[in-house]
């Protein structure tokens, strides 16, 4: 999870977990996305500092950042996962279900995201830069899951591999 705004700022020079991805900055205030793809279906996508929404290689909801919340794929739903500190110090992450109104959030704010980011694609007021690919094939990829209106699935688990 990204602690601080400047991690973000260099995902896209040193995200290798995501050969290829790239920026789109709006430049008319400077908001941008960062997308990145470990495989043609599990894409990142970081709408600024937050949110962050990540897929797996089906193409399923597998991790979420939200409000600093960090959430993750259990079972087809999201849970938060609470941070605890034990009597001798060792910190554990423990899943706690997401209610149906949160998960409606949750979809939600991904649903604006993929609005915004369209809206700002079609302003043609962009600044675009991919490290592993061709603008032009980034951009194509970008668009294609934005105007994907099919109904997100959550997978099992938050690992990569769906």
């Amino acid at each position: 999870m990204v602690r601080h705004e400047a991690d973000r700022e260099d995902l896209l020079v040193e995200g290798v977990n995501l050969p290829e991805r790239g920026r789109i900055s709006d430049s008319r205030d400077d908001h941008a996305w960062v997308l990145g793809w470990r495989s043609p279906a599990a894409v990142s996508v970081f709408d600024g500092v937050d949110p962050v929404f990540q897929f797996n290689t089906s193409g399923q909801l597998r991790r979420v950042y939200l409000d600093g919340q960090k959430l993750a794929a259990q079972n087809g739903r999201l849970s938060q996962m609470v941070r605890t500190v034990s009597a001798n110090g060792r910190m554990t992450l423990h899943p706690q279900a997401l209610s149906d109104e949160q998960h409606l959030r949750v979809h939600d704010r991904l649903a604006q995201t993929k609005a915004e980011l369209l809206k700002t694609l079609n302003s043609g007021q962009i600044i675009v830069e991919t490290i592993g690919m061709e603008q032009t094939e980034f951009l194509e990829r970008v668009r294609r899951w934005c105007d994907d209106s099919l109904p997100v699935q959550v997978a099992d688990s938050p690992n990569v591999a769906g």
